[in-house]
């Protein structure tokens, strides 16, 4: 579960036409739909005021940033895409000075380095929460208390969840966990993703297997599948999502059970058809400048991208020739090399990762 910003935008837009065309009850399912063929059509007819354009460039500029740039193999290309997005920041931010993600956005696209991206995310985070905190006590109809109660808590969320994603890159393990800790306590059902982010910090910091366990009974309805369909009987092994997997594998390697880390590395290699793939390149996937990337539930994607975010457990090492890294273990165990050799057209082996900082303790 991750944040779509065109879905978002689309959410604001309609919640604003209704506010203005005094619909109600909210839910009148006839005046949404027809909001969102609108908003499909051409959605400058549905914006009305500066808040409503800074938030449709925001969104614009992140399905650039965040779904399209980074994938682009011409470089002058993908450069000219991403000066277009911020250009797009810079005209949100100068609409609505109070668009929190499209000047989070455009301070992480400035940023020297992570630290420098860090700091800024800490010396304003006190303004946007106060921010946020107040929406429910200025909303005086049921338009603005429903946008206090969920869209508009949307940005501090993905500010937490920023905070902790790009701590745990610079190896701030510790202030990691405690942004994602945060942006649960604010939001137990974690639209955001933070949990992932913690369970990799937790692992990072050596927690041991029965406290991973715990933050997932601490945390359950974060864990909950989105959708009916996905839920399992309840005699069936139950699902874990990929970076969940990817901490208790490390969290027994690291502790020289290899029957327990192989026993979860098949389990990651069940994720989808191509998991070994995944698994064997260990392909670096871009931050998402938005928010965590969108990706379906389940899907080789979703692996990829929790491998991706996993790099700081990957890189790590026991010291020993044959335990060189985590990363190092995973593509070459036997399961994995076993699986890739089923896949049609493999390809030739992939670089192997490099090493970074270890971080707090």
């Amino acid at each position: 579960m991750a944040f779509d910003p065109i879905q978002e935008d689309c959410l604001r837009l309609i919640l604003e036409n209704m506010r203005r065309e005094r619909v109600f009850p909210l839910e009148d399912a006839g005046f949404i739909e027809r909001g969102m063929v609108a908003y499909q059509t051409d959605a400058a007819q549905l914006i009305h005021t500066d808040r409503d354009r800074s938030f449709h460039l925001t969104a614009k500029a992140a399905e650039i940033l965040d779904y399209r740039a980074a994938f682009i193999p011409d470089e002058s290309e993908a450069q000219r895409q991403e000066d277009v997005a911020i250009g797009y920041l810079e005209e949100a931010v100068g609409l609505d000075a109070s668009n929190w993600d499209a000047r989070r956005m455009l301070a992480e696209l400035d940023a020297e380095s992570g630290d420098a991206f860090l700091d800024f995310l800490a010396e304003n985070r006190a303004a946007i929460e106060e921010e946020t905190a107040q929406l429910a006590d200025r909303a005086r109809d049921p338009y603005a208390r429903e946008f206090a109660r969920d869209l508009g808590q949307r940005p501090y969320l993905r500010w937490l969840a920023a905070t902790a994603s790009r701590a745990l890159i610079s190896g701030r393990y510790r202030q990691a966990l405690r942004a994602a800790e945060e942006a649960l306590a604010h939001d137990p059902a974690d639209e955001a993703g933070a949990r992932h982010t913690a369970m990799l910090a937790m692992a990072k910091l050596e927690y041991g297997m029965d406290e991973l366990k715990r933050f997932r009974r601490e945390h359950a309805r974060a864990y909950l599948p989105v959708s009916p369909q996905m839920r399992r009987h309840h005699l069936a092994e139950k699902a874990l999502d990929p970076w969940t997997l990817l901490a208790y594998t490390s969290c027994a390697w690291k502790s020289f059970d290899a029957e327990e880390a192989t026993r979860y590395l098949q389990r990651l290699l069940r994720v989808s058809t191509s998991a070994a793939r995944a698994l064997y390149y260990q392909t670096e996937f871009p931050e998402g400048v938005f928010g965590r990337v969108n990706v379906v539930p389940g899907s080789e994607d979703e692996l990829i991208l929790a491998i991706s975010e996993a790099t700081p457990l990957l890189e790590e090492g026991l010291g020993a020739p044959e335990c060189a890294s985590f990363a190092a273990w995973i593509a070459e165990h036997e399961y994995v090399r076993e699986a890739l050799g089923e896949l049609p057209n493999r390809e030739a082996a992939g670089a192997r990762r490099g090493r970074i900082p270890g971080g707090d303790a």
